[in-house]
């Protein structure tokens, strides 16, 4: 394999850490990357930087992974694709999700591009950051016409919907793959895509108009077959120090809501956490995935929702299957 450039060796650098929600693994990795740079921690835990003078748009992405151990993790590149080693036993997942959204948030903060960045704590375990700072501090977001989060998988997607509601204008999906058409000087393919999941933005959509989530090219997510295209999101960050701000339309009105999305979902699930403890950081804990027994009884009670939000996440009944076995063994199979 050639050289790595000093872009490719900054992502390994990145995407060693196994980071699950509050470990000290993952404290190492904000001094490490993000303390430097300006980021610091508001009332909860979210890492939080503005750039330039009044921004209106919010650039989003998450800090924890879905390890189930904290560590450094060894890594393969082929100069393309970017996955977990041979020798990674520990490791559960790459953790490109969203590791890949932080490094270029990171590369637009040493550009200068305008905004305000929020890295938000506890995605993975039920967006607790995001949502904190909705309810606990909703003048943060005065002025703000777009959260855009880059934290999709695949290669083309500008959401438009999560859980099955608009939370995005087509006009605005449109102006976005325009804009980065222009930045990169060719068709990048990118189009409006209505089956979204769940990320932070969503936790936003009821205060700021536009709110999506943009492809950053990792496949397979929260399952050790995840990868990351590298030229892919050296690509986008290219796009995303170039474009002009200025040609994004918004159009949506946060206050209409429109359940029109290719799932269905109802955006109103968001109930069955109303009893997290937003308002007080301290009282945040790291769940035992193992022994999380409320996991189950939401798959019992929406199979056919939590069916959709894994195949949103690229992942396949081989690939689900497949983790099973290696999970387990193959005489779980046998045995269902």
């Amino acid at each position: 394999m050639a050289k790595l450039t000093a872009d490719e060796k900054t992502i390994l650098d990145m995407f060693q850490y196994m980071r699950p929600s509050g470990t000290p693994m993952e404290q190492v990795f904000i001094d490490r990357f993000l303390t430097p740079l300006g980021f610091t921690r508001d009332p909860f835990r979210n890492l939080v930087l503005t750039v330039g003078d009044r921004p209106n748009i919010l650039w989003s992405s998450h800090m924890d992974t879905v390890h189930r151990e904290e560590g450094i993790q060894t890594l393969h590149y082929d100069g393309e694709f970017l996955g977990i080693g041979k020798k990674a036993k520990s490791s559960t997942c790459l953790g490109a999700d969203d590791t890949a959204g932080i490094w270029i948030m990171t590369e637009m903060v040493k550009a200068g591009v305008p905004g305000v960045y929020v890295i938000h704590h506890g995605e993975e375990i039920g967006c607790k950051g995001s949502r904190a700072l909705a309810r606990g501090n909703p003048e943060f977001f005065e002025g703000i016409d777009a959260a855009i989060a880059f934290d999709r998988m695949g290669y083309n997607s500008v959401i438009t919907h999560q859980m099955g509601a608009r939370t995005a204008s087509d006009a605005f999906a449109a102006s976005f793959a325009d804009a980065l058409d222009d930045a990169l000087g060719i068709d990048a393919g990118f189009k409006a895509d209505d089956g979204g999941a769940y990320t932070d933005t969503n936790e936003y959509a009821d205060i700021v108009s536009e709110c999506t989530n943009i492809s950053v090219g990792y496949h397979s997510q929260h399952s050790r077959n995840e990868t990351q295209h590298v030229p892919f999101l050296i690509a986008m960050r290219n796009a995303m120090v170039r474009m002009d701000l200025s040609a994004l339309v918004f159009a949506r009105d946060p206050s209409v809501v429109d359940y029109a999305g290719s799932y269905g979902f109802y955006r109103g699930y968001k109930s069955l956490f109303d009893d997290d403890p937003w308002d007080d950081p301290n009282n945040y804990v790291i769940p035992d995935r193992r022994s999380d027994d409320s996991i189950e009884e939401v798959i019992k009670a929406y199979p056919e929702i939590v069916a959709a939000i894994l195949h949103s996440y690229g992942l396949t009944r081989t690939m689900l299957l497949d983790e099973i076995a290696e999970v387990y063994g193959e005489e779980a199979l046998i045995a269902n």
